[in-house]
């Protein structure tokens, strides 16, 4: 091996040395402050679903790895978003009411419409779909022609950079059964059916739910490349999961958000949208899900718990390389930094590729 590869290698190592101390002591001050729950013992991931060299990392090391790693990673996001320059994550006092509004808007039972995004009319069928892994594509097919917006919406994403299979555009949702298959036509109706969802934010914040819907999508891609690998049979539902869990940080966002407008001599501080988010978003995540009568393994799934589960595994994951892809693509990391975030979190390096490919196909 000669010099130049040796001065490679070694600044390989230190770089995911470096991300690793980051994520522990991430991780330390979070317990420390009571932000997350200390996680129990895990069990070993059950064998057969990949090889030793492709499975993650299991047991509470790997678990707490891939957790603090996320946390950090989607931190910085975030951050980011929010304001164009660094700011103190601690809340202004003045700001504290802001804080214990947005606690009691997000506790209240039920959750004010104003809050709840509206089940999509065609979700019950969905997920009948997503479960039925038999269904014939022309049955999925006939449950979307039912909506032309739907139909519209879907089209779009066949033709989009993430979904494209073809290089013959895609017309009809006949033509996506031929090109897509169940499984993929599946995908597709499930992110058109969530991104209506998302619609733009305050002046201030106006970036946040566009950076979350993008995050959104590229976490269902990459959970269902983690899922293929770690759970086959769970592919669809890890980018369902993906889908669904961007809707506790959003709303969560918008009731920070709409707290402030009835502060209007305050200037929002990004540190009360992100520890409001850091805090109530899983929990509101699986309480929207409950109420669209998601199948209850999803639900507990959004809770986080048996997180060493490989479908739980998947779904983190799949927002880690999508943070991950979204950081690189913003200039706050490199490829083989977000290469060595991801190592250290567990994610095995054919993994990190393959989704990584996926996350950044070519553009015309």
């Amino acid at each position: 091996m000669d010099a130049g590869l040796d001065a490679s290698v070694l600044i390989l190592i230190a770089v995911a040395a470096a991300a690793a101390i980051a994520a522990a002591l991430w991780w330390g001050r979070r317990r420390a402050a009571g932000g997350a729950s200390t996680l129990a013992e895990r069990a070993p991931a059950a064998p057969g679903s990949a090889t030793a060299a492709e499975a993650p990392a299991a047991g509470a090391a790997g678990d707490d790895a891939l957790d603090a790693m996320l946390g950090a990673q989607t931190t910085a996001l975030w951050a980011g978003t929010l304001s164009s320059t660094a700011f103190d994550h601690a809340v202004p006092v003045e700001h504290e009411p802001v804080m214990l509004a947005a606690r009691n808007a997000l506790a209240a039972d039920p959750l004010s419409d104003k809050y709840f995004p509206r089940r999509p009319m065609l979700m019950p069928q969905l997920l009948a779909a997503v479960n039925d892994p038999d269904a014939p594509p022309l049955k999925l097919a006939g449950i979307i022609a039912q909506d032309p917006v739907l139909t519209g919406n879907i089209l779009k994403l066949a033709n989009s950079v993430y979904f494209r299979l073809s290089a013959v555009p895609v017309e009809s949702i006949q033509r996506a059964v031929v090109v897509c298959g169940t499984d993929g036509l599946q995908s597709l109706a499930a992110t058109a059916l969530v991104q209506p969802v998302f619609r733009g934010g305050s002046a201030e914040h106006n970036r946040f739910p566009a950076v979350l819907w993008e995050r959104c999508t590229q976490a269902s891609i990459a959970a269902e490349a983690c899922a293929r690998l770690w759970c086959p049979a769970d592919r669809q539902a890890a980018q369902l999961l993906a889908l669904l869990s961007a809707l506790g940080p959003l709303v969560a966002y918008r009731v920070v958000e709409d707290q402030y407008r009835a502060q209007p001599k305050l200037q929002p501080a990004p540190a009360v949208f992100l520890q409001v988010i850091d805090r109530y978003a899983r929990a509101m995540a699986a309480r929207i899900a409950t109420l669209w009568q998601s199948p209850p393994r999803i639900v507990a799934a959004l809770q986080g718990e048996q997180p060493d589960e490989p479908l739980v595994r998947a779904l983190r994951a799949g927002e880690l390389l999508a943070t991950l892809s979204l950081l690189a693509a913003a200039g706050q990391a490199t490829d083989e930094e977000c290469a060595a975030r991801a190592t250290a979190a567990g994610i095995p390096a054919r993994l990190f590729e393959t989704a990584w490919t996926k996350l950044h196909p070519p553009r015309d």
